[in-house]
């Protein structure tokens, strides 16, 4: 891609992926514990840039969905580039910051989503192994007699109280939604793109400790690894971790891209974070960016440049974005990593 000129917009410390990047003063940190568990193997090169998108991450921010949150936070009175600032997670142009749910929230969701799911799924089999077995028990038995002993008992222990947590959590998401979805306390992490700094918080669990910083540096005192695992299957999961080149200081990347069995996702995925934090560079063209590639410089410098249509992906339909996706992962298998 071509090199846009930086305006004051972006801070000294801003990552600029056409310079060298220092040698850091001090000795390398790393315990043996440490490398064993977050750096095996050699750190992911910093060169060329694909320009591809794992296919998971493009299809998470659909133009139908620009259009409907649209629409949500038109019809709820919420300014989204007013109040962005005050959310504790973010993804625009200025930072990648990340903040999940409380305990108590995942709690609560874990309790609706997981009886529902285990109704659903258990009982169906449940009510046939009851046909089975009345089928096959002797011909004298009274069915109110096998009903007590082989049928209430489930009914009892099991599938009413995951009906109740289904019910239960469903009433509550429904009528009391700021019970379940309770705001953070504080992020967790931040990858900055004007500054070019990477933050690392304290427990977010903890008023006194949410909020704070535990951990900060440059991006380009960071490296990226490629963590490869094996499952009970033995299938191999692959995972994008940022790692400082001497303190210990590890960051899995874990939450936009989640483990795959596909290695050339990650290493999509360390491409679009390396043009995400390159302030030489326009920001990556994905749909969660749409609103926002107008108010960086060097994104605005190069869609001006292209002609790019500013709603691209916001008037895209449906059957043109399956097509996009298509060609993504075309070039995707085709590309020499």
């Amino acid at each position: 891609m071509t090199e846009m000129a930086i305006e004051p917009h972006y801070a000294d410390t801003a990552y600029r992926g056409n310079r060298k990047s220092p040698d850091l003063a001090e000795d390398n940190k790393h315990g043996t514990v440490f490398r064993k568990s977050w750096t095996m193997g050699a750190p992911l090169t910093k060169g060329r840039l694909s320009g591809l998108v794992p296919p998971g991450l493009l299809a998470l921010w659909s133009p139908s969905w620009l259009r409907d949150d649209k629409r949500l936070k038109e019809s709820e009175g919420v300014d989204e580039l007013a109040e962005r600032h005050t959310y504790f997670g973010r993804l625009d142009e200025e930072c990648i910051r990340y903040a999940t749910l409380p305990k108590s929230s995942w709690a609560l969701l874990w309790m609706q989503h997981g009886g529902r799911i285990g109704f659903l799924w258990l009982f169906p089999l449940t009510f046939l192994v009851w046909m089975y077995g009345w089928w096959m028990s002797d011909a004298g038995r009274a069915f109110s007699d096998f009903f007590e002993k082989a049928v209430l008992p489930l009914l009892l222990y099991m599938f009413l109280p995951m009906l109740l947590c289904w019910g239960i959590g469903r009433f509550l998401e429904k009528k009391f939604p700021l019970i379940v979805y309770r705001p953070p306390k504080g992020p967790l992490w931040e990858l900055n793109r004007r500054t070019g700094m990477v933050t690392l918080f304290d427990d977010v669990t903890k008023d006194e400790t949410a909020g704070k910083v535990k951990a900060q540096a440059p991006f380009h005192d960071w490296e990226g690894y490629l963590m490869s695992l094996p499952d009970h299957q033995g299938n191999i999961w692959h995972r994008l971790m940022l790692v400082h080149k001497t303190r210990e200081w590890a960051l899995p990347l874990n939450q936009l891209l989640a483990a795959t069995t596909n290695k050339q996702d990650v290493l999509a995925y360390w491409d679009l974070i390396r043009q995400y934090m390159d302030v030489t560079k326009p920001l990556p063209d994905v749909p969660v960016f749409e609103a926002y590639r107008s108010l960086d410089p060097t994104t605005r410098a190069y869609d001006e440049k292209k002609g790019r249509d500013p709603h691209y992906w916001f008037d895209m339909d449906d059957e043109t974005f399956e097509l996009v996706k298509q060609e993504n992962e075309a070039k995707m298998r085709r590309y020499k990593w």
